[in-house]
């Protein structure tokens, strides 16, 4: 892993519809080209991405200062609302896809542990290149779910729920575990900032005080402050910011509502506060944002398994 400033890249929001009763889409084959260039901006989803890397090999730009590299053969997890950039040094690589809404998949089905959907909030956690040697696990998991998409056999909708579930929960004792093996961390903090974290996503269009997040995990403020900093690797209130800004590239993106309403939508009481913190979040206004958002061209963005043109790449 490398470290590198991008806070100065720009971001785009790449969001994706998903069927209601399977909320799971595989772009599958060669269509999925990265070519050789310096990433000139950054992209997140409104999703869980995991990739396979086909053939080549090159540099995940992950976060907001983070790199990792990847070869053929390697998966990849990119939790939602992380944005990222994947490049290569000279030929061109093939990558495959699934995309997961893991929120609506987990309440389909109530006989699952819902809280599962909270192992996402923990993004900072695990490392989104995935080789074998590292966690046999979950490469096995990774590697049978695009098996099961390409074969689509029988049931292959009900294996694929299984195999995410226990994606999943790996996904969550890794991080658990990483939790339990720093001796700075307290017993108890993971599931502390956890129902914070839980708390925020519920209610980050209502007013939040990091003082009220402390009362809620029944902990002291300047505890609170410290655990949440060290489990996920910035701030409270930076937090709540990223995640309303998050919030608000959805609703730019839908294209609805003027920018006033927006704002309050994602939770900000004045539209200079709103301009302000996406100015210096995005790097851009809110309304220039907008704009450039529907310019930029993007050959390999499906937005919608509805699209005559597009649907047999979705292999539903």
């Amino acid at each position: 892993m490398q470290k590198q400033s991008f806070r100065q890249i720009p971001y785009l929001y790449r969001p994706y519809d998903f069927p209601s009763h399977f909320p799971v889409l595989a772009f599958l084959g060669n269509y999925w080209k990265v070519e050789a260039s310096q990433p000139n901006f950054l992209h997140f989803h409104n999703a869980l991405e995991i990739g396979r890397c086909l053939s080549g090999k090159g540099m995940l730009y992950y976060g907001h200062s983070e790199q990792f590299p990847y070869d053929a053969g390697d998966y990849s997890i990119v939790f939602p609302n992380v944005p990222h950039i994947s490049t290569v040094p000279q030929e061109p690589a093939a990558w495959e896809y699934i995309y997961i809404d893991p929120r609506q998949l987990l309440e389909t089905d109530t006989s699952y542990d819902n809280r599962l959907w909270q192992i996402f909030y923990m993004l900072q956690r695990i490392p989104p290149i995935v080789k074998g040697a590292d966690s046999s696990l979950l490469h096995y998991y990774i590697s049978r779910i695009f098996q099961e998409f390409h074969s689509k056999g029988p049931l292959y909708q009900n294996a694929v729920l299984g195999l995410l579930i226990s994606l999943f929960a790996e996904l969550n004792r890794m991080t658990m575990k990483i939790e339990f093996s720093e001796a700075s961390q307290p017993e108890g903090a993971y599931t502390y900032i956890r129902n914070a974290l839980s708390y925020i996503y519920q209610h980050y269009n209502e007013p939040i005080s990091i003082k009220d997040l402390s009362q809620y995990c029944c902990i002291s403020e300047s505890h609170f402050r410290r655990l949440f900093h060290n489990i996920v690797g910035i701030s409270p209130l930076e937090y709540i910011q990223h995640y309303r800004i998050q919030q608000a590239c959805h609703y730019l993106h839908l294209n609805q509502e003027p920018v006033n309403l927006i704002a309050r939508k994602a939770g900000y009481t004045s539209l200079s506060s709103f301009n302000r913190q996406f100015q210096q979040y995005m790097h851009i206004s809110p309304t220039a944002w907008q704009k450039e958002h529907f310019l930029v061209p993007d050959n390999h963005e499906v937005l919608s398994y509805n699209e005559s043109d597009t649907k047999h790449i979705f292999k539903i």
